[in-house]
């Protein structure tokens, strides 16, 4: 029987920080070869997240990164619905959704930098799924969190409202570049580097719990 997962700061700080890590690295690698321009692309989008992982040794280092991170994910959510049962609180969707997330991240990783019409369409069903998939869990994860009387006095909650309400507004933003012929791949990417990072830095607030390294056992 396989050991229950639990919501460790090791297990948070991994999570959290290895897509961070993985694209800031990548970035660097392929500047330095050439194969992007070189900007701060959280402010410019010079350049797409996918970029920085199709060329050189970055192609490879993508992968060796971000499959293991499809790993990774899965055990949070397992560890966090293992958490959140403990305080009372249903967690079938979040695990649902934070796992097809994951699943759809590894088509994603394993196609990235592939020709073809075929390649190109898993990437972006891949990539869809995985942002989406994650950003339902984690609003969820929070709606829990607040309902938790555990929870009532942490700053928690609050934090990771205000990261999820931030990324929404990035996404409503994006909304009438494509839907009112207002394309600018600078600014798509602008949203895109800065999603992401907001979406990490939810995973990261987790270090704000006083309960991450206690051992919660489901009710």
């Amino acid at each position: 029987m396989w050991p229950v997962p639990r919501l460790s700061r090791t297990l948070i700080v991994v999570v959290a920080a290895l897509p961070v890590v993985c694209v800031l690295l990548n970035h660097w690698l392929s500047m330095r070869g050439g194969y992007i321009p070189s900007c701060i692309p959280y402010l410019e989008g010079c350049t797409s997240i996918s970029s920085t992982g199709r060329h050189g040794l970055s192609y490879w280092l993508f992968k060796a990164m971000m499959l293991p991170q499809a790993i990774v994910l899965t055990i949070f959510w397992l560890a966090l619905q293992v958490h959140l049962k403990a305080l009372g609180q249903p967690t079938v969707w979040m695990v649902r959704a934070g796992i097809a997330g994951a699943v759809f991240l590894v088509l994603y990783t394993v196609f990235l930098g592939s020709s073809g019409d075929i390649y190109r369409l898993m990437r972006r069903y891949g990539v869809f799924v995985f942002f989406l998939g994650t950003l339902f869990a984690q609003i969820i994860a929070t709606r829990r969190l607040s309902g938790s009387s555990a929870y009532q006095k942490s700053t928690l909650p609050s934090v990771q409202k205000l990261l999820l309400g931030s990324m929404l507004l990035l996404a409503l933003a994006e909304v009438p570049l494509g839907q009112f012929g207002l394309e600018d791949d600078a600014a798509e990417n602008v949203i895109e580097w800065n999603f992401s990072l907001l979406m990490q830095l939810w995973f990261a607030s987790w270090l704000l719990s006083p309960q991450a390294d206690r051992r919660l056992s489901a009710r």
